[in-house]
């Protein structure tokens, strides 16, 4: 069982719209570069500055990558219509007090200064509560003046899995063992973002991602084969027990790495951390 999740959508009526897929991409692109256009021609001080804002509510990797990459395409289209392309506003709308919560505090201070330089501008203990026409409501009571507001909110088990009948977490994950066998379920096992896979050493249940999901793969085979073979199966062991890593894409040429290993942290960033991105990413995608 490997259905993997879906993108969790805001609730109905809440405006905006949720980036899940290539056409709301090329529906969002549309929209700000149609913003940018009525900008260009706006003589109202005010209201060209609204044009040339976007909020984006989740702060999450999604929202992150996100944001960076409007930054950048949104202050190259301004400069190619005559706009001042410093006069862009990308706001980064954060429900925690801090970025990166999978790391530690130093690399989310890190990763805020490096969004600060690309022109996003993060909002901490914020979030979007209505987007309205021409702002977006904040959980402060603020009004937000913005031309478009994009949801990065996360992801979600896929909810096709409350009617197959397996045992499930709260959140909608399959519960399996440390060999991804499906609890009270016989020669079924589960993967991927849509089980709940813990590290029986750490207690850490891997996270939603492609590159766990890889290991997960090559793991279950072996288990599988054990199984059939009747002897002792590998147990899961997550990533991270080898080296936390990640990385982050924040637009052509621009990338954050963070690894931690024996204690000690490293951070790469700018093309470099572009080039290690694409290339894990294509290996977590299994593409050759």
């Amino acid at each position: 069982m490997a259905v993997g999740d879906i993108v969790r959508q805001p609730e109905p009526g809440r405006g905006g719209i949720a980036l899940t897929d290539p056409q709301a991409a090329a529906e969002i692109r549309e929209r700000w570069r149609a913003n940018l256009r009525k900008a260009a021609g706006e003589t109202n001080p005010e209201e060209r500055k609204r044009l040339m804002s976007i909020a984006v509510a989740g702060a999450g990797i999604s929202g992150v990558e996100t944001s960076a990459e409007l930054a950048l395409e949104m202050r190259k289209e301004a400069s190619s219509l005559g706009l001042n392309p410093s006069d862009i506003s990308v706001y980064l709308l954060s429900g925690q007090k801090r970025l990166f919560l999978e790391g530690p505090d130093k690399v989310g201070k890190k990763l805020d200064q490096v969004l600060r330089e690309y022109g996003v501008k993060v909002l901490y203990n914020m979030k979007v509560i209505q987007a309205e026409a021409g702002a977006v409501k904040l959980s402060n009571g603020d009004l937000l003046p913005v031309g478009q507001c994009i949801w990065t909110i996360g992801l979600i088990p896929n909810p096709a899995l409350r009617s197959m009948g397996l045992p499930l977490t709260p959140d909608g994950q399959v519960l399996v063992d440390e060999c991804y066998r499906v609890k009270g379920a016989p020669g079924v096992y589960s993967i991927g973002d849509c089980a709940r896979i813990v590290d029986p050493e750490t207690g850490k249940a891997d996270l939603m991602r492609a590159g766990e999901g890889a290991l997960q793969a090559d793991r279950l085979g072996k288990i599988v084969m054990a199984d059939l073979e009747g002897r002792p199966a590998p147990v899961h062991k997550s990533a991270s027990s080898i080296m936390d890593f990640f990385c982050i894409g924040l637009g052509e040429n621009r990338g954050f790495v963070w690894g931690r290993k024996w204690g000690l942290h490293m951070i790469i960033t700018g093309k470099l951390g572009w080039k290690i991105r694409k290339l894990a990413w294509d290996k977590g995608s299994m593409l050759r």
